[in-house]
């Protein structure tokens, strides 16, 4: 019984820790390239979770979720050819994590996940690495172009805050009208976290359809959760959206919240 709590427990604790993940995909004309990642969570949060990992693996098993050890066996589950290049922790305040970079020499077999990565393995993933199955996961395809220049196409397949709040376990996006307790529950799950996923071709960009391009750098998300959780008639009107094109009209007009609305996002830039 105490190893089903600790299972039940983790993921819940991992969203309630103010984790924040940042992503920056790198990508050169050839395919290759490199993946950085910062994650970093509240201390206090971390403390809980050592102890849970311990109940799950055994007080002599617990493992430290922020190791270079577990970044490691990340790097085996984001595709074929992805080493780590390095790690560093990372400890600012109330907060600690890891800086990660990975390299990767063919970025269609890179596995990039959307939702929040849960440090030591548990079944949340993201934050731009994959921790377990498919769901959930950005699909890439590179190919040139009759004019000489490369094509870079991310297939998401959704919304980054569906994943959020889906992980949650309250809501399931199909519009409608949700509940106050579950809503209160997400308020208190989901406040602090911040999670974004960018991508940098190593070439001059010519043209995107996500509109949030900043020189090399194209978003395809960037959500400061309390900024949206601060707004409440957008925060209702998402959770009510049952489209790509509802789901962007409630965010429009919120700072802090940035998302292509396309799910399939391309970038053409020159080698």
């Amino acid at each position: 019984m105490r190893t089903r709590l600790a299972v039940a427990l983790l993921p819940s604790l991992v969203l309630a820790g103010c984790l924040q993940s940042n992503t920056i995909v790198r990508v050169n004309a050839d395919g290759s390239g490199t993946l950085e990642n910062q994650t970093v969570m509240t201390s206090a949060a971390l403390a809980q979770m050592r102890q849970l990992t311990g109940a799950l693996r055994g007080a002599d098993a617990q493992v430290d979720p922020f190791s270079e050890e577990q970044a490691r066996a990340v790097a085996a589950q984001m595709g074929e050819g992805v080493t780590l290049l390095s790690s560093a922790p990372i400890k600012t305040g109330a907060s600690e994590g890891r800086a990660t970079v990975y390299a990767f020499r063919d970025i269609t077999k890179l596995r990039v996940s959307q939702a929040p990565a849960t440090p030591g393995g548990a079944s949340i993933r993201g934050g731009g690495l994959a921790a377990g199955g498919d769901r959930g996961m950005v699909t890439i395809g590179l190919e040139p172009t009759a004019a000489g220049t490369a094509l870079l196409t991310l297939h998401t397949p959704g919304d980054p805050l569906s994943a959020l709040f889906n992980q949650v376990g309250a809501v399931n996006r199909q519009g409608g009208p949700v509940p106050v307790d579950q809503i209160a529950m997400m308020r208190q799950m989901l406040g602090g976290m911040r999670v974004a996923l960018r991508v940098e071709p190593m070439g001059r960009v010519i043209r995107s359809n996500s509109p949030y391009v900043d020189g090399q750098t194209v978003t395809l998300f960037d959500v400061d959760i309390d900024a949206l959780l601060k707004n409440e008639d957008a925060f209702a009107r998402l959770l009510s959206a049952k489209t790509p094109a509802e789901t962007a009209a409630a965010l429009a007009n919120v700072p802090g919240v940035k998302i292509a609305p396309e799910r399939d996002i391309t970038i053409e830039f020159a080698r």
